[in-house]
């Protein structure tokens, strides 16, 4: 019996080492499910385990985190190689219901972010180098209704439904 349960507690550590929570509240938790990003990788798309702790429901825009994003190479600042241009993204009323994330109370979900809408850059990697990627942004209502949306939010909040205002923090590691 004693053997069981030992094997069930080493699962789940090894489950959870294997992840990483990224933002710094506690109504919802944000968890990176990968150890590290594979920087070879250009077709894989990481969905966020997004979990609600709370009995409120949560509007969550994933085009919502804006702030500094910088990759560090052995411990230094690298510099872009170069940066990328985007065009100006707005939103009509179909695709803000399309888009924004409803989060209801102790709901657990999958669903892609984007952990920094500000960053731009491009950066070049090699082999032996060790890598990781600063993310600090933050996430609020002005920053969910910069490219449209305030009216459907407006609507789900005289539903009683909470903008996640939330940071995320987080040294991610990259793989070359």
């Amino acid at each position: 019996m004693k053997k069981i349960i030992l094997l069930h507690f080493c699962f789940l550590f090894i489950f959870c080492s294997n992840q990483i929570k990224i933002n710094t509240g506690k109504d919802i938790d944000i968890i990176f499910p990968l150890k590290q990003i594979d920087t070879q990788a250009t077709d894989q798309v990481i969905e966020e385990i997004l979990k609600n702790n709370t009995d409120n429901t949560f509007i969550i825009d994933p085009h919502g985190f804006y702030g500094e994003s910088y990759v560090l190479e052995n411990g230094k600042a690298l510099e872009p190689y170069l940066y990328f241009k985007s065009g100006y993204y707005a939103r009509n009323d179909r695709s803000c219901r399309e888009d924004l994330i409803i989060l209801y109370p102790f709901q657990t979900i999958h669903h892609s972010i984007i952990f920094n809408k500000n960053n731009r850059a491009v950066y070049r990697y090699t082999k032996p180098n060790q890598y990781e990627e600063i993310i600090k942004s933050f996430h609020d209502r002005y920053n969910a209704t910069i490219l449209g949306c305030d009216d459907y939010i407006k609507e789900l909040e005289s539903k009683g439904y909470k903008v996640l205002e939330d940071s995320i923090v987080v040294r991610i590691p990259l793989k070359p």
